[in-house]
Protein backbone atom coordinates (compact mmCIF):
# COMPACT_ATOMS: atom_id res chain seq x y z
CA UNK A 1 0.00 0.00 0.00
CA UNK A 2 2.77 2.52 0.79
CA UNK A 3 5.51 2.99 -1.88
CA UNK A 4 8.80 4.34 -1.46
CA UNK A 5 7.71 8.01 -1.70
CA UNK A 6 5.81 7.24 2.02
CA UNK A 7 8.75 5.50 2.95
CA UNK A 8 11.27 8.28 1.91
CA UNK A 9 9.02 10.77 3.90
CA UNK A 10 9.24 8.40 6.67
CA UNK A 11 13.14 8.62 7.37
CA UNK A 12 13.60 11.98 5.97
CA UNK A 13 11.23 12.90 8.87
CA UNK A 14 13.18 10.73 11.33
CA UNK A 15 16.59 12.17 10.56
CA UNK A 16 15.38 15.82 10.54
CA UNK A 17 16.08 16.59 14.25
CA UNK A 18 19.81 15.79 13.49
CA UNK A 19 20.06 17.23 9.84
CA UNK A 20 18.69 20.05 11.62
CA UNK A 21 20.90 20.86 14.53
CA UNK A 22 23.97 19.34 12.06
CA UNK A 23 23.57 22.66 9.68
CA UNK A 24 22.45 24.59 12.24
CA UNK A 25 25.46 23.86 14.39
CA UNK A 26 27.88 24.85 11.37
CA UNK A 27 26.34 27.82 11.24
CA UNK A 28 26.53 28.62 14.87
CA UNK A 29 30.21 27.60 15.16
CA UNK A 30 31.09 30.08 12.58
CA UNK A 31 28.84 32.93 13.00
CA UNK A 32 26.82 32.42 10.36
CA UNK A 33 23.42 33.56 11.83
CA UNK A 34 22.26 36.37 13.17
CA UNK A 35 24.03 38.37 15.46
CA UNK A 36 21.27 37.90 18.04
CA UNK A 37 22.12 34.21 17.76
CA UNK A 38 25.78 34.61 17.53
CA UNK A 39 27.80 32.70 20.41
CA UNK A 40 29.07 35.88 22.56
CA UNK A 41 25.36 37.26 22.78
CA UNK A 42 24.04 33.93 23.89
CA UNK A 43 26.39 34.04 26.80
CA UNK A 44 24.47 37.39 27.10
CA UNK A 45 21.05 35.93 26.96
CA UNK A 46 21.40 33.51 29.51
CA UNK A 47 23.51 32.68 32.28
CA UNK A 48 26.12 30.39 30.79
CA UNK A 49 27.05 29.51 27.20
CA UNK A 50 25.84 26.05 27.34
CA UNK A 51 22.09 26.98 28.75
CA UNK A 52 20.54 28.47 25.60
CA UNK A 53 22.62 25.47 23.58
CA UNK A 54 20.60 22.96 25.62
CA UNK A 55 17.49 25.07 25.54
CA UNK A 56 17.92 25.41 21.66
CA UNK A 57 18.16 21.39 21.32
CA UNK A 58 15.46 21.40 23.54
CA UNK A 59 13.06 22.99 21.49
CA UNK A 60 13.82 21.67 18.60
CA UNK A 61 13.57 18.22 19.85
CA UNK A 62 9.88 19.68 21.24
CA UNK A 63 9.64 20.62 17.35
CA UNK A 64 10.39 17.19 16.17
CA UNK A 65 8.33 15.54 18.30
CA UNK A 66 5.25 17.85 17.35
CA UNK A 67 6.64 16.97 13.50
CA UNK A 68 6.35 13.42 13.60
CA UNK A 69 3.00 13.19 14.86
CA UNK A 70 1.37 15.30 11.98
CA UNK A 71 3.40 13.56 9.57
CA UNK A 72 2.16 9.99 10.74
CA UNK A 73 -0.86 11.30 11.30
CA UNK A 74 -1.33 12.01 7.92
CA UNK A 75 0.36 9.24 6.42
CA UNK A 76 -1.65 6.63 8.27
CA UNK A 77 -4.84 8.65 7.91
CA UNK A 78 -7.88 6.71 6.02
CA UNK A 79 -5.94 3.36 6.50
CA UNK A 80 -7.77 2.24 9.38
CA UNK A 81 -11.08 3.37 9.07
CA UNK A 82 -10.88 1.56 5.18
CA UNK A 83 -9.70 -1.54 7.17
CA UNK A 84 -12.93 -0.91 9.70
CA UNK A 85 -15.28 -1.01 6.55
CA UNK A 86 -13.34 -3.40 5.31
CA UNK A 87 -12.83 -1.52 1.48
CA UNK A 88 -9.28 -2.53 2.34
CA UNK A 89 -7.39 -5.51 3.49
CA UNK A 90 -8.20 -9.06 4.39
CA UNK A 91 -9.28 -10.91 7.78
CA UNK A 92 -6.43 -12.41 9.93
CA UNK A 93 -6.24 -14.37 13.13
CA UNK A 94 -3.19 -13.65 15.86
CA UNK A 95 -1.77 -16.52 16.26
CA UNK A 96 1.18 -14.85 18.65
CA UNK A 97 2.85 -11.40 19.08
CA UNK A 98 5.52 -9.66 21.18
CA UNK A 99 7.52 -6.21 21.58
CA UNK A 100 9.44 -5.36 19.24
CA UNK A 101 13.43 -5.75 21.45
CA UNK A 102 15.20 -2.64 21.90
CA UNK A 103 18.25 -3.96 19.79
CA UNK A 104 15.55 -3.60 16.83
CA UNK A 105 16.17 0.27 16.90
CA UNK A 106 19.87 0.41 18.44
CA UNK A 107 21.27 0.69 14.79
CA UNK A 108 18.59 4.06 14.60
CA UNK A 109 19.43 5.73 17.63
CA UNK A 110 23.11 5.38 16.98
CA UNK A 111 23.11 7.13 13.84
CA UNK A 112 21.20 9.80 15.38
CA UNK A 113 23.29 10.35 18.32
CA UNK A 114 27.27 9.51 17.33
CA UNK A 115 27.62 12.36 14.60
CA UNK A 116 26.70 14.75 17.30
CA UNK A 117 29.14 13.46 20.20
CA UNK A 118 31.97 12.43 17.41
CA UNK A 119 32.25 15.40 14.93
CA UNK A 120 33.21 18.72 15.04
CA UNK A 121 30.54 20.99 13.18
CA UNK A 122 32.79 23.82 12.46
CA UNK A 123 34.12 22.37 9.68
CA UNK A 124 32.24 22.15 6.20
CA UNK A 125 33.90 18.88 5.12
CA UNK A 126 32.38 17.19 8.64
CA UNK A 127 29.05 18.91 7.47
CA UNK A 128 29.22 17.50 4.23
CA UNK A 129 30.73 13.93 5.13
CA UNK A 130 27.48 13.93 7.74
CA UNK A 131 25.23 15.04 5.60
CA UNK A 132 26.07 12.35 2.85
CA UNK A 133 26.00 9.29 4.99
CA UNK A 134 22.78 10.21 6.34
CA UNK A 135 21.40 10.51 3.00
CA UNK A 136 23.20 7.26 2.29
CA UNK A 137 21.66 5.65 4.99
CA UNK A 138 17.84 6.85 4.59
CA UNK A 139 18.46 5.30 1.13
CA UNK A 140 19.40 2.42 2.43
CA UNK A 141 16.43 2.13 4.84
CA UNK A 142 14.11 2.75 1.49
CA UNK A 143 15.62 0.68 -0.78
CA UNK A 144 15.44 -2.44 1.59
CA UNK A 145 11.84 -1.27 2.78
CA UNK A 146 13.36 -1.44 6.30
CA UNK A 147 10.18 0.80 8.43
CA UNK A 148 9.01 -1.27 11.54
CA UNK A 149 12.27 0.95 13.70
CA UNK A 150 11.24 4.35 12.40
CA UNK A 151 10.51 6.47 15.48
CA UNK A 152 7.74 7.80 13.88
CA UNK A 153 5.39 4.89 15.04
CA UNK A 154 6.31 5.87 18.73
CA UNK A 155 3.91 8.65 18.85
CA UNK A 156 1.33 7.36 16.31
CA UNK A 157 -0.99 6.32 19.33
CA UNK A 158 -0.38 2.17 18.19
CA UNK A 159 2.10 -0.44 19.17
CA UNK A 160 4.59 -1.93 17.02
CA UNK A 161 5.04 -5.85 17.64
CA UNK A 162 5.60 -8.75 16.35
CA UNK A 163 2.74 -11.03 15.40
CA UNK A 164 2.38 -14.01 13.83
CA UNK A 165 -1.00 -14.09 11.72
CA UNK A 166 -2.66 -16.04 9.78
CA UNK A 167 -6.17 -16.09 6.83
CA UNK A 168 -6.55 -20.03 7.67
CA UNK A 169 -7.56 -22.41 10.69
CA UNK A 170 -5.37 -24.42 12.89
CA UNK A 171 -6.00 -27.31 11.41
CA UNK A 172 -5.44 -26.11 7.68
CA UNK A 173 -1.92 -24.35 9.51
CA UNK A 174 -0.74 -28.03 11.13
CA UNK A 175 -1.17 -29.02 7.79
CA UNK A 176 0.74 -26.15 5.98
CA UNK A 177 2.71 -24.34 8.63
CA UNK A 178 3.91 -22.00 5.81
CA UNK A 179 -0.28 -20.33 6.39
CA UNK A 180 1.50 -18.44 8.98
CA UNK A 181 3.30 -15.31 8.69
CA UNK A 182 5.43 -13.83 10.62
CA UNK A 183 5.08 -10.04 10.31
CA UNK A 184 5.51 -6.34 12.05
CA UNK A 185 2.11 -5.01 12.93
CA UNK A 186 1.20 -1.76 13.79
CA UNK A 187 -1.94 -1.95 16.49
CA UNK A 188 -3.99 0.42 18.76
CA UNK A 189 -4.23 -2.54 21.15
CA UNK A 190 -1.47 -2.88 24.09
CA UNK A 191 -2.83 -6.68 24.15
CA UNK A 192 -3.82 -8.39 21.07
CA UNK A 193 -7.16 -11.08 21.54
CA UNK A 194 -5.83 -14.40 20.30
CA UNK A 195 -9.23 -15.36 19.95
CA UNK A 196 -11.13 -12.26 17.67
CA UNK A 197 -10.38 -11.38 13.82
CA UNK A 198 -8.53 -8.34 13.15
CA UNK A 199 -8.70 -7.14 9.43
CA UNK A 200 -5.48 -5.81 8.18
CA UNK A 201 -3.54 -4.43 5.64
CA UNK A 202 -0.19 -5.16 4.04
CA UNK A 203 2.30 -1.38 3.94
CA UNK A 204 5.32 -2.19 2.82
CA UNK A 205 7.55 -5.23 2.80
CA UNK A 206 6.60 -7.24 6.17
CA UNK A 207 4.82 -4.60 7.82
CA UNK A 208 0.86 -4.11 8.30
CA UNK A 209 -1.34 -2.61 9.97
CA UNK A 210 -4.21 -3.98 11.86
CA UNK A 211 -7.70 -3.45 13.53
CA UNK A 212 -9.52 -5.34 15.86
CA UNK A 213 -13.23 -6.54 14.05
CA UNK A 214 -15.32 -6.69 17.71
CA UNK A 215 -18.32 -8.24 16.19
CA UNK A 216 -16.32 -10.83 14.33
CA UNK A 217 -15.09 -14.15 15.90
CA UNK A 218 -12.44 -16.16 13.79
CA UNK A 219 -13.50 -19.62 13.97
CA UNK A 220 -10.71 -21.99 15.18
Amino acid sequence: MWSKKEQLILWITAYFPLLFLIVAGFLYENNLLPSWLQKKNVALWFAHQWTGEALFIIIVLVLSIVLYRIVIVWLLAGIEQKLLSKKVGNQYAVRHFEKLSASEYSFFLITLLLPRIALDYSSIMNVALSLLVIIFIISVYVKTDTISSCPLFFVSGRQVLKVIISEHTLEEEREHPEYRKHVICLVKEKDLDLSTSYRGQHLVSNMYMIAKENSIKYIK
